[in-house]
């Protein structure tokens, strides 16, 4: 990348310039072979074409909500309101045929972030002005369609404005779970940073070849899926998460196909693979050019690792070319990274330490220990400290707290929320009093410079004292019985006549026929055998029901607020 832009409009610009015909991103549609591309001077001039209509009806600095499946319109789309100098705000779309289940979260974003525009595709547009009750909560917005052929004439109209590097590039909301969502703002030197660093800790460079399914409503698939291939200049083929979830063989063999060197996503996917292909499937598999694997955006199970590792070595994947990290939306993407090349670090520590907020290691693995991943070091400028939450003050070596971090990469807070901004973004440290700190909200300890993540400090369930991870006992609660579905189980506390008590709830797989009693008990018995705790409830649910992020992630406060309005969607 170029030094001295201030923009990924600036590096768009000289890469359609300099390299008009090279290819930019390619969208699978159906996740296999129907594909179209797009090279970046076509990118830059439908991006000037949409960036000319939104100068034409808003003003720089307003917001513009992107509602847009995922493909090159909505690649477009985004570059286009960076071109404005709109600030662009990635959404999950409603389905134009069920559109009346997902417009409350679009109309509560939308209330938060006051968007001038709405960009769409005109079958989505057409959904909406159908309906009076649909079109009355676009009211305030201009709706601006981006495949209709006359946008063509609009490119020559596009004045380029100067983007200062402090200028808000998007608002990253989060998935819409609670009425008040927030609006994480992402500026031009926060993109431009952490881009950067995670092209420095990953090696990339304009040889490397990206495929990827993560959503692009999200930080790890827009930033490290999109705007990464752009910032380094090597191209990317991507296709609809959907099309994974459907089957997740449509990725690895887009891997084989491609010769991708750097792609990746969550823990589950890489469980997904494992459970999902067979292993007559693997002859059509080749990861020689694998180089980047990259695991992150929830907890990093180190049996997913050996498995995935051991079950795709005959294809050519490498152990070392996993690649654990850790970030979140406020600080962009990516806070930690591991060493590429290397096999991930693991560390053994005993369950008993990990009660008591201690990291206690441990040299062999048993009944009473948990393997650890290690996210990696922190790259360049951004610090990180581990602090107790309720004192504010540094823990020791050997202790877990919540994980705190500073650098050009954290943003500046949340959209409209003074309040919460100063809560999240505002804390200091005597030992670093030049800078202020994000609260994460994550546990963690730093091993050898190492971060190694334990959970998250609202999901902890603290019972007589002990502390225990959701994640923990949903990975028991999956070994109790093969009618859980790996990945599909919540666990939670609620409150009972004072005390805490354990609730699990579980996805069933689609072609289980067995007594559903003994699934309850045999969960009963291996939470309390493992974790020495008594479930007080467990609610068995078909595929599908438990509630997730965009990303694949559990959430949790979703599925503790079904359980307690009893709306949850039981088997019998």
């Amino acid at each position: 990348m170029e030094h001295g832009t201030t923009s990924l409009v600036d590096i768009l610009i000289s890469r359609a310039e300099n390299q008009p015909d090279k290819l930019s991103y390619r969208f699978l549609r159906d996740g296999e072979y129907d594909e179209v591309c797009i090279t970046y001077k076509a990118l830059d001039q439908r991006a000037r074409c949409i960036g000319a209509r939104l100068q034409a009806c808003t003003k720089a600095g307003e917001r513009a909500l992107l509602l847009f499946p995922a493909g090159l319109d909505f690649i477009a789309a985004y570059f286009g309101c960076l071109y404005a100098r709109v600030i662009a705000i990635p959404a999950y779309p409603p389905h134009a045929a069920r559109i009346e289940k997902s417009l409350p979260v679009i109309f509560r974003i939308a209330d938060d972030a006051q968007p001038s525009a709405a960009l769409m595709t005109s079958l989505l547009y057409n959904a909406i002005v159908s309906r009076n009750d649909f079109s009355a909560g676009f009211a305030d917005m201009k709706l601006l369609v981006t495949d209709e052929n006359d946008l063509d004439d609009w490119a020559d109209k596009w004045q380029h404005h100067k983007i200062d590097r402090n200028d808000i590039a998007f608002l990253q909301y989060s998935s819409g779970s609670t009425s008040s969502p927030k609006g994480v703002m992402v500026s031009h030197d926060n993109l431009l940073h952490n881009l950067c660093t995670i092209e420095n800790a990953m090696e990339l460079t304009d040889k490397s070849v990206g495929v990827f399914w993560l959503p692009p409503y999200h930080d790890m698939g827009l930033i490290g899926s999109i705007l990464q291939a752009l910032y380094t200049g090597y191209p990317v083929t991507l296709m609809s998460h959907l099309m994974f979830l459907q089957r997740p063989i449509r990725w690895l063999k887009a891997i084989t196909r491609f010769q991708a060197t750097t792609s990746g996503g969550p823990n589950f996917a890489y469980d997904l693979c494992v459970r999902r292909i067979k292993p007559a499937e693997r002859e059509q598999l080749n990861f020689s050019t694998w180089e980047v694997a990259v695991n992150g955006a929830e907890p990093i199970h180190h049996k997913t690792l050996n498995q995935f590792a051991d079950f795709f070595a005959p294809c050519g994947f490498r152990r070392e070319a996993f690649f654990p990290c850790y970030g979140l939306a406020e600080a962009t993407l990516m806070v930690t990274g591991s060493v590429k090349g290397k096999a991930p670090d693991m560390q053994n520590l005993m369950s008993s330490g990990l009660e008591q907020n201690k990291a206690i290691f441990s040299r062999d693995m048993g009944s009473n220990t948990q393997t650890l991943v290690s996210c990696g070091k922190s790259p360049g400028e951004q610090k990180i400290r581990i602090v107790n939450p309720e004192t504010s003050g540094l823990c020791a070596w050997d202790e877990i707290g919540e994980i705190w971090v500073s650098g050009p990469s954290v943003t500046s807070g949340y959209w409209n929320n003074p309040t919460t901004t100063v809560s999240t973004f505002g804390s200091q440290l005597p030992t670093d009093e030049e800078c202020a700190f994000l609260r994460t909200g994550d546990l963690g300890f730093l091993h050898n410079g190492r971060l190694y993540i334990t959970g998250r400090l609202k999901d902890l369930i603290i019972i007589d004292g002990k502390n225990h991870y959701p994640h923990d006992i949903e990975r028991t609660v999956e070994e109790s019985s093969q009618a859980v579905v790996p990945g599909g189980c919540a666990v939670f506390s609620v409150n009972n006549a004072g005390s805490e008590s354990v609730v699990v709830m579980a996805e069933t797989e689609r072609n289980y026929h067995g007594d559903l009693g003994e699934v309850v008990k045999a969960i009963r018995a291996f939470v309390s055998g493992h974790h020495g705790l008594f479930v007080s409830d467990v609610k068995l649910v078909p595929f599908g029901n438990i509630p997730r992020t965009t990303s694949g992630k559990i959430r949790h406060f979703l599925c503790k607020k079904i359980y307690l309005e009893g709306a949850l969607t039981e088997i019998a």
